[in-house]
């Protein structure tokens, strides 16, 4: 399991959302692309940044500058970059592409018009994910804002996309350090043949643990890291990219 730290972002700044709710805001830091920044100079090889305000259909140029800075300053790290949040055309996902992220996630999209995140998968093999945000079962579309049908039903006929995976968000865990939602995580997993990243209420090393356990092929975390509840360094020392080999006895 891959450890992927998260930015957020709305209105330019790097942000955390309460349980999906835009009124219950944490801001924790100014400048987006130091923060990313910074998680790769700890040792982080992937990166999970969001356009909240474009995600929610209300786009906003201090935030879409600030995603661009912080996708740009990435390139020449190595690292790898997965960056959803209003991509809602196939337009759209080839400029963020183009502009050096290596993964697009679809999420209205992908829940409101099947057929052009079909396509756009198609367009751009093992460099789409599709994001499924979930609330009481239900998924949620233009930033967690409206239901959007039953989430396993999406998850059956995203198996016949070519994508590279999706990420399973539980909206009511969100920001809440509550602690992952492995039942959730268990039924995607069962539903979808492809990796599953987990994301929402990671709190703790001990939570990480039990969603690799589950089976979670990643991990996003993000309040958990900006307010110190874990360590990064600690995190990907746990859960390293290429891990040694085991030795063999007798």
């Amino acid at each position: 399991m891959i450890v992927i730290p998260a930015a957020d972002v709305r209105g330019g700044r790097c942000v955390r959302l309460l349980r999906g709710d835009f009124t219950h805001e944490t801001v924790y830091a100014e400048e987006p692309s130091q923060v990313v920044l910074e998680f790769v100079r700890q040792g982080a090889e992937r990166l999970h940044i969001v356009d909240l305000d474009a995600a929610r259909g209300v786009p906003d140029v201090l935030s879409r500058d600030a995603v661009r800075a912080a996708v740009m300053v990435l390139r020449d790290t190595g690292a790898t970059v997965q960056l959803g949040g209003g991509v809602r055309s196939p337009a759209a996902a080839s400029a963020w592409l183009d502009l050096g992220a290596n993964l697009v996630v679809l999420g209205s999209l992908a829940v409101r018009n099947p057929e052009m995140a079909a396509e756009i998968c198609r367009a751009h093999p093992g460099h789409v994910l599709l994001g499924l945000d979930v609330r009481d079962g239900v998924a949620q579309a233009q930033g967690w804002t409206e239901a959007a049908g039953d989430a396993l039903a999406h998850l059956r006929r995203w198996n016949d996309w070519d994508a590279a995976g999706v990420v399973l968000t539980n909206v009511a865990r969100d920001g809440a350090l509550t602690g992952p939602d492995l039942e959730g995580l268990e039924a995607c997993i069962a539903a979808y043949d492809r990796p599953v990243i987990a994301s929402g209420g990671v709190a703790s090393l001990e939570d990480l643990i039990a969603l690799a356990d589950a089976g979670a092929s990643g991990a996003i975390v993000g309040r958990a890291l900006y307010e110190g509840r874990i360590d990064l360094a600690a995190a990907l020392r746990l859960f390293p990219t290429n891990p040694a080999p085991r030795q063999q006895h007798g």
